[in-house]
């Protein structure tokens, strides 16, 4: 038997070795992928940092389409994969749920992936429903195949995020926040997975567009600052709002409302105010605004909407680059 090894081990490594009349090695074909594999890593948006918070693993979704011949550029319908990103910083696998296959015939295959999961894709794309708390992200059309195979991706962001601070000269007379609210947001978004820039488009019923509490900033109490010497407080709020239809423009500014529990002059009476917020070209996927509102004895005045670096506020939500 351990002749038979031998033998063997020989025979593998002459072929394995084998030279053309030149002398020279000829190496073996590379061996094509079958299996689709991804990592990826942490990425950023064209204005807003991307936060790097990813240390728990985060459920995805990607839509699959194969190519219905070899070169014939036409595809079957969309189908479902579901998947996890690793959790942890950095290059990071993508696991999915059922092993995916690249043809064997050598055909390619198209790929979307997105957050948060959906529970099912059609022709016509996924649908989202915004809740102000939950990011929604998405990598574009990728495509490869089994010579050609897709090896990583980036998910983007395709909400805008708000931040909001609150401050007041005269605090006692404003009391505290109740809440705020944006008003009629729609809510109802869809992902076109055949579009290499991802993007949501709004389809919103009537019944979707419908006003989102900012999170994180219910019960404040009006922080007060020295004009003197002024001093901001830290974020307070926080909302995450389609850009579908436009929004934030001078033409169609995001509109707040806000309840304090005094009405600015010291009377204690619930007190709803009105704001009007809008940039130099409205709020775009991907990009967070902070914006500060003074009340004062003038009234309620949105002080200034700047822009700032991406945070992630939900505990798996956020922007992955895959």
């Amino acid at each position: 038997m351990k002749r038979i090894l031998i033998l063997a081990t020989v025979a593998f490594f002459a072929g394995a070795t084998s030279c053309t009349d030149g002398g020279e090695a000829v190496l073996p074909p590379p061996v094509p992928e079958t299996t689709v594999r991804l990592e990826g890593a942490i990425g950023s948006s064209t204005r807003a940092v991307i936060g790097s918070g990813y240390e728990k693993d985060l459920e995805v979704s990607f839509a699959r389409s194969d190519e219905t011949a070899v070169s014939a550029e036409t595809y079957g319908a969309w189908s479902l994969c579901d998947a996890v990103r690793s959790g942890g910083t950095g290059n990071r696998p993508i696991l999915f749920a059922e092993s995916q296959l690249y043809p064997e015939d050598g055909g390619s295959i198209r790929l979307c992936g997105y957050y948060p999961r959906s529970t099912g894709v059609t022709d016509s794309g996924v649908t989202f429903g915004v809740d102000g708390d939950t990011d929604i992200m998405a990598t574009g059309l990728l495509s490869g195949s089994h010579s050609s195979p897709i090896v990583s991706c980036l998910f983007r962001h395709l909400l805008t995020q708000l931040q909001f601070i609150c401050y007041s000269d005269r605090a006692a007379d404003w009391g505290s926040i109740v809440r705020i609210e944006a008003e009629s947001v729609h809510t109802g978004q869809r992902l076109d997975p055949s579009e290499a820039t991802p993007q949501l488009t709004d389809i919103s019923t009537e019944e979707q567009i419908r006003d989102l509490r900012v999170g994180g900033i219910a019960g404040l109490s009006m922080p007060e600052i020295d004009e003197a010497d002024p001093v901001l407080p830290e974020v307070q709020g926080y909302i995450l709002l389609p850009v579908s239809p436009e929004t934030g423009t001078e033409t169609a500014p995001l509109r707040l409302r806000i309840v304090t529990t005094h009405d600015g002059k010291g009377n204690e009476t619930e007190t709803v105010h009105h704001a009007s917020v809008f940039v130099e070209g409205g709020f775009q996927a991907g990009e967070l605004h902070c914006i500060e509102l003074l009340f004062s004895g003038r009234g309620l005045e949105v002080v200034s909407v700047s822009v700032a670096d991406w945070n992630d506020h939900t505990t798996d939500g956020g922007n992955i680059d895959l």
